[in-house]
């Protein structure tokens, strides 16, 4: 059997998880072949373990840890030639590499692709609605904009076989006349918590001291977490910790990050999962695989939504009800007030009990086992003579 899975290239969220699922079907004898691009294609080719294709750029505009959908949407006069040009791309890799299903994450043009060329297409995604209009209420542009593109959102995901949601159930807003297609199956993780090894054990196996504190810092390879890596840099001898792990991704260069003992410089971490746990506190932005792995290990952390982004901020919202995670807005964020904050999540001993609750709760879910489950039953019915 094969599989290709086609996943949005905009930070490394999107093919990160999405590994967790190739993992488990190459596991059952399945062949994957990937297709991306940007950060996700950077980060799949870091990992030199799967075959991957390059797909056309899609791009969104702003500062340094900041969205701005007005300029995106000016910029983007070319998107119907770049989606049209996606499709033929997809069209070309589907045909050569003839899979029995496609896996599309957050990739709305691919679910278009597969039902010309008869292929049975599951999406993945972790957001189906969007809320421009709320940053922008004034602006009949950005609401005929918002409109259009949630239109186009549910008549895609109409063309899938299945919806798959990353999350627990009532995270995010389901259109209707797609609920019967959906299946919230909790996040998709590259590793099950319980299988993780203990602290402890960690730091030995990466050289780090039991009795350290440690602060993971990592951005989700856009360059929208720019701006808080340069807040972290100028904040680092404020904090009371030992050493600070800065994972800027691919698309970000390293130059201005200070050369000390404190700070440990990593482009990329493969199983980042063990560095969050192995880690007292985590700082990122609000991508939405990011926000799952560290609420579901139960480490204490500081989230910062990229300023301007409907999809980070619903996402740091809906993790703020576990206790454990600090949401501050980029704008306000100052050297010294991140370090007084994590200061005071590596102090607080009450996060303890929340953070084994919250374990609790996200230990419920298989979403990567039950997301191949849904996947693989598609691609046998499509196999099956009528």
């Amino acid at each position: 059997m094969k599989v290709l899975i086609i996943s949005c290239g905009i930070g490394m969220g999107h093919a990160s998880r999405c590994t967790a699922i190739a993992e488990k079907l190459m596991e059952n004898g399945v062949e994957v072949l990937f297709a991306s691009y940007g950060a996700g294609y950077e980060m799949l080719k870091e990992y030199r373990k799967y075959e991957t294709v390059k797909l056309p750029d899609l791009k969104f505009y702003g500062g340094e840890g900041e969205l701005d959908i007005k300029d995106t949407a000016k910029k983007s006069i070319d998107t119907p030639f770049i989606f049209l040009k996606s499709i033929y791309s997809e069209s070309k890799v589907i045909k050569d590499f003839k899979p029995d299903i496609i896996v599309a994450d957050s990739h709305y043009s691919v679910p278009i692709t597969a039902k010309v060329l008869g292929v049975p297409c599951v999406l993945v995604a972790n957001e189906l609605t969007f809320n421009f209009s709320d940053i922008y209420p004034q602006d009949k542009t950005v609401e005929y904009l918002e409109n259009g593109l949630e239109r186009f959102i549910k008549d895609v995901s109409r063309l899938c076989k299945a919806i798959i949601v990353p999350d627990v159930p009532e995270s995010i807003e389901i259109p209707p006349r797609i609920e019967d297609k959906v299946f919230h199956v909790g996040p998709l993780l590259k590793e099950d918590p319980a299988d993780i090894p203990d602290k402890n054990e960690l730091r030995r196996k990466f050289g780090f001291n039991y009795e350290d504190k440690i602060v993971l810092v990592t951005v989700g390879g856009s360059e929208f977490g720019l701006g808080l890596l340069k807040i972290v840099c100028r904040a680092w001898d404020l904090m009371d910790c030992d050493r600070i792990i800065m994972v800027t991704g691919p698309q970000i260069t390293q130059d201005f990050i200070p050369d000390c003992e404190k700070i440990l410089k990593k482009t990329f971490l493969e199983d980042m999962m063990e560095w969050m746990k192995l880690s007292d506190v985590v700082i990122s932005l609000a991508g939405h695989t990011t926000s799952m792995e560290v609420t579901a290990l139960g480490i204490p952390n500081i989230i910062v939504p990229i300023d301007n982004h409907p999809e980070q901020l619903k996402n740091a919202a809906h993790v703020k009800k576990y206790g454990i995670s600090l949401i501050r807005d980029m704008k306000e964020l100052n050297p010294e007030g991140i370090a007084a904050d994590v200061n005071r999540l590596l102090m607080d001993e009450t996060l303890k009990e929340k953070a084994e609750k919250t374990i609790e709760t996200f230990s419920r879910y298989s979403g990567t086992e039950d997301s191949v489950e849904i996947i693989m039953k598609h691609a046998h019915d499509n196999r099956e003579p009528l």
